[in-house]
């Protein structure tokens, strides 16, 4: 457990308060460590990661003994804490687990989950890395296009793949920007995921394009794809997902700073983009409500009501009976 630290002046309030988790947060740093035995292969992994991360990146070349992040993550969270990171990227080769690149994220100062990343020899049968294939010639600050091919990223009930996704995603992002210049857009990362079988889990195979553009001929030009950088293929290993209370603060979001607020309530955009409102009225007395006037339900002149109506006719039809009478009558 860390110490809690208690601010005995403004300044370090200021300090401790801005380290705190923001509903705005900036760009993540990587922090990328050794440990006690890192061979040439597993430090070409953390070289390139971090010549692809710079400047959000710090690369410490010292060898850790004492740093075992499944068994004590003391030592990580101090680390992380004192350079303000929020992901370690740990690379150590043991006997059980041979050249092992361990992705950690970090949330207030604290482990928040964890993944295993176990590097298989490289498919070109290379022992020892070309290093004249690790100049990639990517420029500083830029972020690449990202694809995820394969049926396990597809996945929902596979949590694994999910959390590989989300840290590789976490991991070379960069900063977030509404524009992007066509420029910048210099390479490409395809994550590829064997399909799964029975008792054995897929191989991840990460793999670096160079996007070149090329006359056509047309107003659009052709894009090409050369394969640069190392190739690294890797098998997923121990995992510790993060507590669903924990994660669901991580994943909090505050309003962007160029994201409009909201002043007008009630009113929004439909599916065909107009746009709708909605009024809330009191309940209305239907009383007095003014009805259509029709003919038929006005009053006849001269009469006052239908009693009278009724009676007027009764006493023409005994009137005419009698006369009636009376003609035969006279007739007999």
């Amino acid at each position: 457990m860390l110490r809690e630290v208690k601010p005995k002046n403004p300044r370090t309030a200021r300090i401790l308060k801005a380290k705190e988790p923001q509903l705005v947060e900036g760009p993540k740093r990587t922090l990328l460590l050794h440990g006690s035995k890192c061979p040439a292969p597993l430090h070409t992994v953390l070289k390139t990661f971090h010549s692809l991360t710079t400047p959000h990146s710090v690369l410490f070349h010292k060898k850790n003994e004492n740093i075992h992040p499944f068994e004590s993550v003391e030592s990580i969270e101090f680390l992380a804490d004192k350079n303000d990171c929020g992901l370690v990227v740990f690379g150590s080769s043991s006997k059980k687990r041979p050249n092992c690149v361990t992705l950690a994220r970090i949330f207030n100062a604290k482990i928040l989950d964890m993944c295993e990343l176990l590097l298989l020899p490289s498919p070109d049968g290379d022992e020892i890395p070309d290093m004249s294939k690790l100049k990639m010639h990517i420029g500083i600050g830029l972020r690449p296009l990202m694809l995820f091919s394969g049926s396990a990223w597809e996945d929902e009930t596979s949590t694994t793949h999910t959390m590989v996704k989300s840290m590789l995603v976490d991991l070379f992002k960069g900063e977030i920007s509404d524009k992007i210049d066509v420029e910048g857009l210099q390479y490409a990362l395809m994550v590829g995921a064997e399909e799964p079988t029975a008792g054995l889990a897929p191989v991840i195979h990460l793999r670096w394009y160079k996007i070149v553009t090329k006359r056509s001929g047309h107003k659009l030009p052709r894009v090409e794809l050369e394969e640069i950088g190392p190739k690294f293929d890797f098998k997923i290993g121990r995992i510790q997902e993060a507590p669903r209370d924990v994660m669901k603060e991580a994943m909090k979001q505050g309003r962007r700073p160029n994201e409009e607020i909201k002043t007008k309530k009630n009113i929004g955009i439909d599916l065909v983009g107009d746009k709708v409102g909605r009024v809330h009225l009191t309940k209305q007395d239907l009383g007095g409500l003014q009805t259509r006037k029709m003919k038929g339900l006005k009053r006849r002149a001269g009469v006052e009501s239908d009693e009278e109506d009724g009676s007027v006719d009764m006493m023409d039809v005994d009137e005419a009976s009698e006369d009636e009478g009376t003609k035969r009558a006279r007739l007999e």
